[in-house]
């Protein structure tokens, strides 16, 4: 595992997988404080599996040493984390009917849902195009007849 292979992308989608787990036991709802285990049957274990995802990454990305392999993955995260910021804007704009309202639990979810899809795009990004392959090439005139 080389830490030196992760870039911004992999740390964000990393850091961003962290903290939507770690919303999911914090409040989500008032004025009881229900964390969003509590909130939710199925959307929290759904909302686990992206928080992981994104953590998942920065992990393959560290251990993998030819970059198609974390490509394919930032790409499929790209995709599963869309899925998890659907899944948790969806808990934001419908409060449950025994809700009084939004604790910041929910919040700290959908930055973390956000993070993991920018995380995994700029991974992506930057895998692609990496710094080396950036060489400016001098041009030269044509020759002359």
């Amino acid at each position: 595992m080389d830490l030196r292979r992760l870039r911004a992308g992999e740390w964000l989608a990393a850091i961003s997988g962290i903290a939507l787990l770690v919303s999911l036991f914090l409040p989500w709802y008032g004025p009881r404080s229900v964390t969003g285990w509590e909130a939710m049957t199925a959307i929290d274990v759904l909302l686990a599996f992206v928080a992981a995802s994104g953590v998942l990454v920065a992990v393959v990305t560290a251990t993998q040493r030819v970059p198609a392999v974390p490509v394919a993955l930032s790409a499929l995260i790209s995709l599963v984390g869309s899925a998890g910021v659907i899944l948790v804007l969806i808990r934001v704009l419908h409060l449950p009917g025994w809700a009084g309202g939004r604790e910041w639990g929910l919040w700290l979810g959908l930055a973390g849902a956000v993070g993991i899809v920018v995380g995994a795009v700029m991974a992506m990004r930057e895998e692609i195009r990496p710094a080396a392959a950036r060489v400016e090439i001098e041009s030269i005139p044509a020759p002359r007849p």
